[in-house]
């Protein structure tokens, strides 16, 4: 592959309009329907099973999943509208869809039955809509994902005894009890009720039940969910006493007195003279105001920023004594309810944490709050202690009387007693072996929370799909381990999702940095993160992903996550998400929608062929991290991350794009720390080329080009791609055999090419990171992209056609054969973002 300079003068980048119907099919016949690589009916050989760390069918044979999420009332299409999605789908290349959010409205918009006190009764007639598209579908080939618990808040479906109203509780509880609905008895027994009612229900359509449908691959328990996310803290009084009580009852069995238990955690030192400096400083300086007056501090946020630690106070220059303990103490109030959160760090790369890491919970009233820890990892004069303002809200709050003296006591605090049960919690606390506790009591409880759910659901209710409980990442190395007993792994990433910087889903207040991910500095970026959750002997999927809308850069999405999940012998991606119910309105309406964004739906065959097709082989060689599984809890603790944990044995992420990367937990009792082995020689058919920011996929049946590759020539096997210059320097370009032979010999070439993709009148901000509300309208606009191809070839003539958003042929494409090369050109003259390469 090589990049050099041409001398073109002309520019591509007109835009034109270009919409993909979302509920018509292409032609008969056309290129742009790969249906024939669905097993009709889906499930009709048995149910997908897992066999050597892969999906299979009934009889053996390997499925890889190429799915989209279907999401609140979308899940309910009307049986018309179902009947044309299932075809679509199919002909797009889809084989599973995902069903999510449905738990979170009333009918229409969801599952439960309007006019009912509680969001506890199926909607007969929203039920009915399921059944008749997940039968649909099944005929199509396409199989279903369910999941179970997403967004119903537990409290909208029954009654809780904790005093609280239906507001106080969307204050002051997590958002869809995340974190407590593994621990809560409660809440654990709604998600038994809402799995049997689902997956025992007989859906007419089928004669089955979902527990028992072939078509049914999977099933997620608890969706973005993890125990070691919950601040125990922070809950209501009735909630956290219910934690504190199986807290409480863990140490019991872990140590048996207060006496052992004050001796793992203890530690105690006169306490000292005040170290603290008095001097504040900060960073963030234009989101915030501080002003000092009579030994106190008050601190006026005006604005948050993209990230909360882009925000904050300190007070710095700090020597501390590695492994003595300190106390930092201070009063503080806000004029409106705070979360605090304060650390002592390193003040300087790589900012490491020095001991302590948690969070004060202010209100209008002054309240003194005290924490003890254990000096780490210190160096003389570069510690800080911060503040963080960054997560909000805006407004007031002041600080006093802060010190930061040597000594203190750890271990049990006054007034704690293992026999009284009063001992408090240890999330975030400054005394390490408390902490590690904590981490240890959740990790273990929310993996029995796992077990018996999916005992719950394969036992007694006889659920044949996989299962699998959370993404892996929610809970980081612990949630890794957590999901090594599950069926399968699974996880989630966005490329610039969306940033809502005062109130979240304001769709009036948002921004997206608006930058491709092959301008990341780092190859592989965050489909390389994704790969370092991929558990050895595990299937692997990633069911939500996206690179939203409004960016100019989102035609980059399926290439690159297609190739990478074949090079990377994935199992599974699903995009997020088809979009709402208006499947007619010719323009892109919302940050995810899929349904009508041409520049992502254009390259949909391509990503089914690369992807499903095995078009693109897996990387030859493979790289193994092996963790020791009896430290996961303690290095969670201590905070390493997955990332952290193969940066510990000397990887470097960017291998990703040439070898297979997969984990594994070691029980071996003589492993200390985490290790990394590499097999094979490095080598696949995927190049990403950080410094001259361009992705090239160069297999022998498809070949890609995504990136900066404007005003120059991509040079692959076989493939040339002279592309013109454009405002962005940015398109991505697909070439496809359709019927799999290497490209010269192909007589069915399906070529892909765009840029930009935007509403009519979308308004954009001047920094080009935002359009508001102002998404504008149908139809969709397009950017044409201009390039010379020239293909190696054994045809003696061909016929290149480009096609109409609906697949219908267009204006034909002039083209020369000579000395087997056949050559032509593309622009936007020709108003479109495909073209077919036939020969005889």
């Amino acid at each position: 592959m090589g990049l050099a300079l041409l001398a073109f003068t002309a520019r591509a980048g007109d835009m034109f309009p270009f919409v993909i119907p979302a509920l018509t099919m292409p032609p008969t016949g056309s290129i742009l329907d790969v249906s024939w690589l669905n097993d009709c009916p889906a499930g009709k050989t048995g149910f997908v099973r897992v066999q050597d760390g892969r999906f299979v069918d009934g009889s053996g044979k390997r499925v890889r999943f190429l799915g989209v999420n279907f999401t609140f009332g979308s899940a309910f299409p009307c049986h018309e509208d179902a009947d044309k999605l299932a075809a679509r789908l199919a002909s797009q290349g889809v084989n599973i869809i995902r069903f999510h959010h449905m738990d979170n409205q009333t009918a229409p918009r969801g599952i439960w039955k309007n006019g009912e006190p509680k969001k506890n009764v199926f909607d007969p007639g929203q039920l009915d809509r399921l059944d008749y598209f997940i039968a649909q579908l099944k005929a199509r080939g396409i199989y279903a994902d369910l999941n179970l618990h997403v967004s119903r808040n537990y409290w909208e479906g029954d009654d809780f005894p904790d005093g609280l109203t239906d507001g106080e509780r969307r204050q002051q509880m997590p958002r869809y009890g995340k974190g407590i609905d593994k621990i809560n008895d409660h809440m654990i027994a709604m998600q038994r009720d809402y799995a049997r009612n689902l997956l025992t229900h007989v859906n007419p359509y089928t004669k089955t039940t979902y527990a028992q449908e072939p078509a049914v691959a999977m099933v997620e328990i608890n969706n973005e969910n993890s125990l070691l996310q919950l601040q125990t803290a922070s809950l209501p009084e009735y909630y956290r006493n219910d934690v504190l009580k199986k807290w409480n009852a863990w140490l019991q069995n872990r140590y048996g007195s207060s006496e052992k238990l004050a001796l793992a955690w203890g530690g105690s030192a006169p306490l000292g003279e005040n170290i603290a400096p008095g001097k504040w400083s900060g960073q963030g300086n234009n989101n915030y105001n501080l002003r000092q007056e009579n030994g106190a501090i008050t601190v006026s946020v005006s604005t948050l920023a993209a990230e909360s630690w882009q925000i904050q106070i300190q007070q710095g220059g700090l020597t501390l004594e590695e492994a003595k303990i300190y106390t930092l103490e201070f009063s503080a109030r806000s004029k409106v309810p705070r979360k605090l959160p304060v650390d002592v760090r390193l003040q300087k790369a790589d900012w490491h944490n020095c001991g302590l890491n948690d969070s004060a919970s202010l209100t209008s009233d002054w309240k003194t709050f005290s924490y003890t820890f254990r000096a780490t990892k210190v160096e003389p004069a570069a510690v800080r202690v911060s503040f963080i303002l960054g997560n909000g809200p805006t407004g007031e709050f002041s600080i006093k009387n802060l010190t930061l003296r040597p000594g203190g006591t750890m271990g049990l605090k006054s007034g704690e007693s293992l026999e009284a049960g009063t001992v408090g919690g240890g999330d975030s606390s400054g005394n390490v072996a408390r902490h590690a506790d904590w981490v240890r009591f959740a990790a273990m409880t929310e993996r029995a929370y796992d077990a018996a759910m999916r005992g719950f659901l394969k036992q007694d209710l006889n659920v044949q799909a996989n299962i699998m409980d959370s993404q892996a990442s929610y809970g980081g190395l612990a949630g890794g381990y957590r999901e090594s007993f599950s069926d399968y792994v699974d996880m989630h990433s966005y490329w610039q999702h969306p940033h809502f910087p005062h109130v979240q889903w304001d769709r009036s207040d948002w921004t997206i940095p608006n930058t491709p991910v092959i301008d990341s500095k780092n190859p592989g970026a965050n489909l390389a993160d994704l790969a370092t959750y991929r558990v050895a002997g595990k299937p692997f999927a990633v069911s939500e992903y996206d690179h939203p809308a409004p960016s100019h850069y989102s035609a980059e999405m399926f290439p690159i996550i297609a190739s990478f999940a074949a090079m990377q012998d994935w199992d599974a991606f699903f995009q997020f998400d088809y979009g709402g119910t208006n499947w007619n309105s010719g323009s892109i309406d919302g940050f995810f929608s899929l349904q009508q964004h041409p520049g992502k739906l254009a390259f949909l065959p391509a990503a089914a062929l690369m992807f499903r097709h095995a078009d693109v082989t897996p990387a030859t060689g493979q790289l193994l991290l092996t963790v020791p599984a009896g430290q996961v809890e303690d290095m969670s603790a201590q905070g390493v991350t997955m990332a952290d944990a193969w940066k510990q044995t000397g990887v470097n992420l960017s291998e990703s794009i040439g070898r297979r990367l997969s984990m594994r937990f070691g029980s071996g009792s003589g492993m200390a720390a985490p290790q990394s082995s590499r097999t094979g020689e490095a080598g696949s058919a995927i190049a990403w080329d950080s410094a001259a920011r361009l992705y090239t996929v160069d297999a022998p049946a498809a070949k890609a080009v995504v990136g900066r590759c404007t005003g120059g020539t991509v040079q692959l096997s076989g493939a040339k791609f002279e592309v013109m210059t454009n405002p962005r320097n940015f398109a991505v370009l697909t070439l496809n055999a359709v019927d799999g032979k290497p490209l010269a010999d192909s007589k069915r070439l399906l070529l892909a090419a765009a840029g930009n993709v935007e509403n009519t009148g979308m308004g954009w901000n001047t920094t080009q990171t935002s359009v508001g509300h102002h998404w504008g309208g149908a139809p969709t606009l397009c950017e044409g992209i201009g390039a010379k191809v020239t293909l190696d070839t054994s045809a003696k003539s061909v016929k290149i056609v480009a096609l109409t958003g609906s697949g219908a042929p267009g204006g034909k494409v002039p083209a020369t054969i000579s000395n087997g090369k056949l050559t032509f050109e593309i622009s936007a003259r020709y108003k479109t973002l495909w073209y077919e390469i036939t020969s005889p």
